[in-house]
């Protein structure tokens, strides 16, 4: 088996210098503190002891920005998961326990539950959010594809999209309903492992224990 490893991902479009990361940290503060819709670019400016026009430049708009940071999160999220993930995974048990401990980050990040109320506005083809995702799972796909434990037939901007929809719809299912990891962990196996389980000719496997 081979270790999964973002840190082989292009993330330079999103962040491609520290300043524009210092802005994006302040935005999440305040996203932290205050709902969505009480997000300003002044609020934004204050905390990062820059003008509105400094974040209008490096932005465009509210809008922009505020996609700008949910792929932050992901960005963060995904170096974190992948440096501390075990090495020894098949696919679609890495995919397991990607999207249950992406469901856990949501519970313990109040932006991010904030985010999952909001709705999936940010998450279509092509977004930037759908881009980091892509810039994330095209190393990862070609190593397993490489290592002779290939995940045949899928694309990386494919899957990329799918695993962002899954992590939202989760989240919002935990936040609604209140069920719990173990819930949300055989609603995974059930539905989701199978997809990846049949594509390399495993479809026994489904109910591989994660530790």
């Amino acid at each position: 088996m081979l270790t999964p490893n973002a840190a082989l991902a292009d993330y330079s479009e999103i962040v491609p210098d520290e300043r524009r990361r210092r802005l994006l940290f302040a935005a999440m503060e305040v996203m932290v503190k205050v709902p969505l819709e009480n997000v300003t670019m002044e609020r934004i400016a204050r905390e990062a002891k820059v003008t509105r026009v400094t974040l209008y430049r490096e932005f465009g708009n509210r809008g922009t920005l505020i996609e700008a940071v949910i792929a932050f999160r992901l960005i963060l999220f995904d170096k974190d998961f992948f440096q501390n993930t075990d090495s020894n995974l098949d696919f679609p048990e890495l995919v397991q326990r990607y999207l249950i401990a992406s469901v856990l980050a949501s519970k313990s990040g109040a932006a991010t539950r904030r985010w999952t109320r909001g709705g999936m506005k940010f998450l279509h083809s092509g977004s930037l959010i759908h881009r980091v995702a892509t810039a994330t799972w095209t190393p990862i796909l070609a190593k397993y594809n490489a290592s002779g434990d290939p995940v045949n037939g899928i694309k990386a901007e494919d899957i990329g999209l799918w695993l962002i929809v899954l992590q939202y719809s989760l989240g919002r299912m935990v936040f609604d309903t209140g069920c719990d990891e173990q819930t949300v962990l055989s609603i995974v196996r059930q539905f989701v492992s199978p997809a990846f389980l049949a594509r390399e000719g495993a479809a026994g496997s489904a109910g591989s224990e994660i530790a």
